[in-house]
């Protein structure tokens, strides 16, 4: 009886292995870092993802990015992520908050942000 078990239980495995993943419900973009002398630029592909689900502040010497992409999978195999996302990084050097730019084209999601002598707060909208 017990090699009928286990052989039952292998094979519960081998099926839910062959089944499609669920969808990853939080994740990272892929993200590059330059500096640009007179700013720091950072690039998030973002592949689908509406500029109204994209979430930018500025605290100081830090970004954060973060959002969602919800797309109804039912039936069908994921193809891209969805969920939520969020990156965050902190810069070597202070921000002139006023004059950060960002623009979401082609699914990358570019953010300029000018260096300065003195950091604030603020939130960013998308698109210069």
């Amino acid at each position: 009886m017990e090699l009928q078990q286990l052989w039952g239980e292998v094979s519960r495995l081998v099926e839910q292995s062959a089944q499609p993943a669920e969808p990853t419900r939080h994740w990272m973009p892929l993200v590059e870092e330059e500096d640009a002398g007179d700013a720091y630029l950072v690039r998030a592909e973002l592949p689908g993802i509406p500029r109204d689900s994209v979430n930018i502040e500025v605290d100081g010497r830090e970004l954060h990015i973060h959002g969602s992409l919800d797309e109804n999978t039912e039936g069908k195999a994921l193809r891209r992520r969805s969920g939520s996302f969020s990156y965050g990084v902190r810069v070597p050097g202070d921000v002139d908050v006023d004059a950060v730019q960002a623009d979401l084209s082609d699914g990358v999601l570019t953010v300029r942000l000018p260096k300065s002598q003195a950091g604030t707060r603020r939130s960013i909208e998308i698109g210069f």
